[in-house]
């Protein structure tokens, strides 16, 4: 008999025990899909990870921050203004690395404020930025109007720019650029000019206030880093600075240079503080391995249904064998060797498991579509994982379908013939 006539009767034989064969499958089917949708989904955890980096401006970013050295006691040590960053010195690290550093991002406070209107009022997070951050904070896409100047810095200027979305609503077919808006900050109102527009973006890990009517109710701002620090009470030192590197630049031997050069140049007499660094780059790998371990271990831990499924399938075999074993007789009274009873009751079982693998691929892939589409971000699923799951549902398939096969195979045919 040849492997076309054992896959035939291995279909009819299920055809004929759906419901038997549906719950075989069973087992199957959920280590399967299980292990799919998890390693989906740890791509779209993933996928969501690297996207809110991009968000934050993070690609190619260097953060250099104050820290105290390592002998001393950060009990008895202070920050002082002298010892924080301040503009001056972020300039000073830009010319002298002007060949590196493309960009370089300040930050400021940030506020909350409002902005009242006849028809209702709008809650503003504003962020105070330096004028570098248009081209650094993927967030801040400047659509009409200017950028921040380095005047706009100096002078503490109140100068605003605002989402696309928020200007048609304050001034419906009209152009904001210029025109002014009251926002209360702190109890206090406070009046900004309008120099620029940036487009509206609604971050997929957003938490911001939706109304009845779905409509977002928070929105966006930017505004210089002294203004923002002026309005909280805050001075013009930092704690930190980011330093956007050219795509080619080693960020490693970057960073240490950078940080040897402030220590050296700033901080040489100081016997408390020195300069570190943070790649973002190297927090995004790290947190991609994580994913990709915790993802490993769960589908491991699904994967164990998978040979709770090969047991049924040598279960529902055994029962199988019994029940067909005058037909086994049969067949070995004409002549049917051993090898051939082997080969179809393992081909029967491969069937089962492959069929149940590919309904458990299928249900993998929907379910983690489904899942990404709700979080907002829909990655498909790894092929090596889908070649493993069917390598696997047959490699179950045979080796648990092996001894019932082997039991059937080695049937005395005159005992087979007389069984009831």
């Amino acid at each position: 008999m040849n492997l076309l006539e054992n896959i035939s009767l291995a279909l009819a034989s299920l055809k004929s025990n759906k419901m038997r064969a549906f719950l075989t499958m069973l087992g199957i089917i959920i280590g399967i899909s299980s292990v799919i949708m998890i390693t989906t989904l740890g791509g779209v955890l993933e996928e969501n990870v690297n996207s809110s980096f991009a968000d934050m401006g993070m690609t190619n970013a260097i953060q250099f921050f104050i820290q105290q050295r390592d002998d001393v006691d950060a009990n008895q040590v202070y920050y002082t203004e002298e010892d924080l960053f301040d503009a001056d010195m972020v300039a000073d690290v830009k010319d002298r690395f002007s060949d590196e550093i493309q960009y370089t991002y300040i930050e400021g406070a940030f506020l909350s404020g409002v902005v009242h209107t006849d028809a209702k009022d709008y809650n503003l997070s504003i962020g105070g930025v330096n004028e570098e951050a248009v081209y650094c904070v993927s967030s801040i896409e400047l659509l009409e109007g200017r950028n921040f100047r380095k005047s706009d810095m100096k002078n503490e200027r109140n100068v605003i720019v605002i989402t696309d979305k928020l200007a048609e609503s304050l001034f419906p077919g009209e152009d904001a650029i210029g025109k002014q808006i009251d926002i209360k900050i702190n109890g206090e109102t406070h009046t900004f000019s309008i120099v620029g527009l940036c487009e509206y973006k609604l971050s997929k890990l957003s938490t911001a206030a939706i109304s009845a009517s779905g409509e977002d109710m928070s929105t966006s701002a930017y505004i210089p880093y002294t203004t923002a620090n002026n309005l909280a009470g805050q001075t013009n030192s930092f704690f930190y600075f980011i330093c956007y590197t050219y795509p080619n630049v080693d960020q490693q031997e970057f960073a240490d240079k950078v940080c040897a050069y402030m220590d050296n140049t700033y901080y040489r007499n100081s016997n408390f503080f020195q300069t570190t660094s943070f790649i973002a780059n190297d927090a995004i790998e790290i947190m991609g391995d994580m994913l990709d371990t915790v993802s490993l271990v769960i589908s491991i831990i699904a994967g164990i249904s998978l040979i709770v499924g090969g047991v049924g399938v040598m279960n529902i075999m055994l029962v199988s064998v019994t029940e067909r074993t005058r037909e086994i007789g049969v067949r070995k009274a004409l002549g049917a060797q051993n090898t051939a009873i082997r080969m179809q009751f393992i081909v029967e079982a491969v069937i089962i498991c492959l069929v149940g693998g590919l309904i458990g691929i299928i249900c993998g892939i929907v379910n983690g579509t489904i899942i990404g589409a709700a979080v907002g971000t829909i990655v498909p699923p790894d092929p090596m994982y889908i070649i493993i799951a069917v390598i696997f549902s047959m490699a179950i398939g045979i080796f648990f379908g092996y001894y019932p096969a082997n039991k059937a195979a080695r049937l005395d045919p005159i005992e087979a013939l007389r069984y009831e």
